[in-house]
């Protein structure tokens, strides 16, 4: 399996791994914009269109290949990115309160779905078109329409209900119609959403979509006024949204909680989760959250009394919303802040924003503003001892809160308390007492709701009970496994140490090793390398001479005796010993430092000139023996002695020096029928001879002189035989078994070696 089969089955093992409903973008690009929608849709929105502009829309040759998540071309973009995109851009817009801008996005993404044909990008669509009509622009009715026609779809689709993506599609669609019943006041059928969106959540394995339900249930509870049941789902999103680090919907939790707390009076958390929210959103720049974070802090600050930070707070977010141009929120707004003018007797102030609350909410008909605003009214009529017309304005507002399709009794309840004031202070005391009558109906009604709802969170409290005592159970056995595996972790560390330990110690033996072989090589070239030249000295030519003459002779034997077809003429040898007599006298003519840098030169000209299989060795002083094969018999020595005094003289003559050299030369084997007769040390004594016999013709000639020595063809060993291998061939050559050859013309007497 070569590297590019490992890797598709490593991608292959890592998409199975992922859930199924996990959103797989076809550019980097895309899912970071993903991630930006809750933190900073701005961002988001800027990252789709520029990706959408600057990059144009391909069409796909094969109609199989539509949904590959793969662009490789960065000038391009396919349908199904262009259609992810657009989904983005549309959320942008709409958490942006661009609700008409993310409409007219989104109709373009179905448009381009239906033209290529992409059926579950369709509805994925459409599902987001139902979002946004719903949390967007508040429109339950076409939201609702929507998701019905998705279930047509899907119900009328065998193939598409066999999808592993369609269950999450299902279950977003939903969770999307319990908020709509949940909102729209429909508690039972709500629940009953919650109750199959979580029986769907399990087998989805998402830990987004899990802090999703939690939050969305949590709030669904706080809507409807189950706070302990809200407390608990809220909680649990929080921890969890913290457990996955994901901040946008832990400021979501935050803002949630701070509602649930300032609803039952607990300020103090209230004002710690608003806090922690208002942070958040102002970093990333989130008006609308912002916005109701801010009131709701202020809503907290009117209620502990603390009127003029309520008031700070209510002015700030009237700036968020103002800029969002929200009627409906800036109304309210605008109302509270009259309250709180009315609780700080600044009338002329009351009177103003009372004013602009109740046209803003005319204008968006926002039916129960209006009916507040009048309640308010009556109140400051009542503060301004227009006891009358107080009386007029809230019996107004008390039977428009009776007309309302869904009773408000928190309304009423206000109502009824201030009409009962306002009669009280007329002393119409029997018409109070009605008043009041009817205020304790009210509330005795909301205490019987209260006892339903505490039924039922008895209830849940039994089943958190017993999962706690289920927790219990496991955090036991987490401690036991957390026992067990610190016992492992500790033998891991030991056995980790103990290895490394051992592998330190075979490091720095390594080390040492190397450095001793280091040491032992540079040792041994320094045994064997002459200290002045820098060539091999005469320890190396001991040491190898003699095994390399016996493994020539060895080879010369196995010719002899037949076992080798061929002679083996590659193993005769040429020895040339020639001595330099300027390096005799050199340190006393040109001094020691002078000397020993021109023998340095010397041997660094010599190792450079010799080449592989030739050998040259620094014999002694100013000696050198050179070793060469000599596979061509009839070669003349004076062929080598001339190469020799060339070789010499190249060097000599550039810095205008004696280049005279005395050569000694011999072949092996000495005696060719006797291979083995004479040995290495033997050898080297008659080139010894034939030196010191050109040294001594020198003395008489000039120029540079060479002696060659060599046995006869027919030269019996026994006449070498003995232990004075000079006088042996002085007398063969009396015999004329050794052939001199010599430079000089002159007649050499060797009588005189005797």
């Amino acid at each position: 399996m070569n590297c590019r089969d490992w890797l598709f089955s490593i991608l292959l093992l890592f998409l199975t791994a992922l859930p199924a409903q996990a959103k797989i973008y076809a550019t980097p690009i895309l899912a970071d914009a993903d991630l930006l929608l809750e933190t900073s849709p701005e961002k988001a929105l800027e990252i789709t269109e520029r990706y959408l502009n600057q990059r144009r829309l391909s069409v796909p040759v094969d109609s199989s290949r539509v949904h590959v998540n793969e662009e490789t071309d960065h000038s391009i973009r396919t349908p199904l990115s262009t259609i992810n995109a657009l989904q983005i851009k549309a959320r942008a817009q709409s958490l942006l309160n661009a609700q008409s801008d993310a409409i007219r996005t989104i109709n373009e993404a179905e448009a381009l779905a239906v033209d290529n044909a992409f059926n579950y990008t369709l509805l994925e669509t459409q599902l987001i078109h139902a979002d946004i009509l719903w949390h967007g622009m508040g429109d339950a009715s076409s939201a609702a329409a929507r998701l019905d026609k998705i279930d047509q779809v899907i119900a009328g689709d065998e193939k598409l209900q066999r999808s592993e993506q369609i269950k999450i599609l299902q279950y977003q669609l939903l969770m999307l119609r319990a908020d709509i019943e949940s909102t729209l006041g429909d508690e039972r059928q709500a629940e009953k959403m919650y109750i199959r969106a979580k029986r769907d959540l399990s087998e989805l394995d998402n830990a987004k979509e899990e802090i999703n339900f939690l939050l969305n249930h949590g709030m669904h509870y706080l809507r409807h006024q189950h706070y302990d049941l809200a407390l608990d789902r809220l909680l649990s999103g929080y921890w969890l949204a913290q457990e996955n680090d994901d901040h946008g919907k832990m400021a979501i939790a935050n803002l949630e909680l701070a509602t649930l707390y300032e609803e039952r009076k607990v300020f103090d958390k209230a004002l710690e989760h608003a806090t922690q929210a208002g942070e958040f959103f102002e970093h990333f720049n989130r008006t609308i959250p912002l916005a109701r974070t801010l009131a709701l802090i202020a809503n907290i600050y009117e209620q502990q009394g603390r009127y003029n930070l309520a008031l700070v707070h209510y002015f700030n977010a009237l700036d968020q919303e103002n800029q969002l141009r929200l009627p409906t929120r800036s109304s309210k707004l605008r109302l509270s802040i009259a309250r709180v003018y009315l609780k700080l007797y600044n009338y002329p102030k009351t009177e103003q924003y009372l004013h602009h609350a109740r046209q803003l909410a005319q204008e968006s008909d926002d039916e129960i503003t209006l009916i507040k605003t009048q309640l308010l009214q009556g109140q400051l009529e009542l503060a301004e001892d227009k006891t009358a017309q107080a009386i007029s304005t809230i019996q107004a507002a008390l039977l428009a809160a009776s007309r309302l399709p869904k009773a408000q009794p928190a309304l009423q309840m206000q109502g009824e308390i201030s009409l009962s004031a306002a009669f009280e202070k007329q002393k119409d005391y029997y018409n109070a007492l009605l008043s009041q009558r009817r205020y304790e109906q009210l509330y005795a009604s909301l205490q019987e709701n209260q006892v339903k709802s505490n039924a039922e969170v008895f209830r849940q409290q039994q089943r958190m009970m017993a999962r706690a005592l289920q927790l219990e159970e496991l955090e036991r056995q987490q401690f036991t496994q957390e026992k067990a595996l610190y016992q492992q972790k500790n033998i891991t560390t030991v056995l980790f140490i103990a290895l490394l330990l051992a592998l330190l110690v075979l490091w720095y033996r390594h080390r040492s090793a190397r450095r001793w072989r280091e040491r032992l090589t540079l040792l041994r070239d320094e045994f064997y390398t002459h200290p002045r030249s820098g060539l091999r000295n005469l320890r190396m030519l001991n040491a190898r001479l003699s095994s390399s003459l016996q493994q020539s002779s060895a080879h010369f034997e196995q010719w002899h005796l037949g076992e080798i077809i061929n002679e083996p003429l590659s193993d005769r040898l040429r020895f040339a010993l020639f001595e330099v007599p300027l390096l005799k006298h050199v340190y006393l003519e040109h001094g020691y430092q002078q000397g020993l840098e021109l023998e340095r030169q010397f041997g660094d000209y010599l190792k450079a000139q010799i080449c592989e299989p030739a050998r040259l060795y620094h014999f002694s002083d100013a000696m050198f023996l050179y070793i060469e094969p000599n596979s061509r018999l009839e070669s003349a020595p004076q062929q080598l002695a001339d190469s020799i005094k060339q070789l010499v003289d190249n060097f000599m003559n550039d810095r205008q020096l004696d280049s005279r050299v005395r050569i000694g030369m011999a072949e092996y084997p000495f005696l060719p029928r006797a291979c083995t007769a004479i040995n290495d040390q033997e050898l080297i004594d008659i080139l010894l001879m034939a030196t010191h016999a050109a040294r001594q013709i020198s003395k008489t000639e000039t120029g540079s002189q060479w002696v060659h020595l060599s046995a006869i063809e027919a030269a019996p060993a026994a006449s070498f035989a003995g232990e004075n291998i000079r006088r042996a061939c002085i007398l063969a050559m009396d015999k004329g078994l050794v052939r001199v050859q010599t430079s000089s013309h002159q007649e050499y007497d060797w009588r005189r070696h005797l």
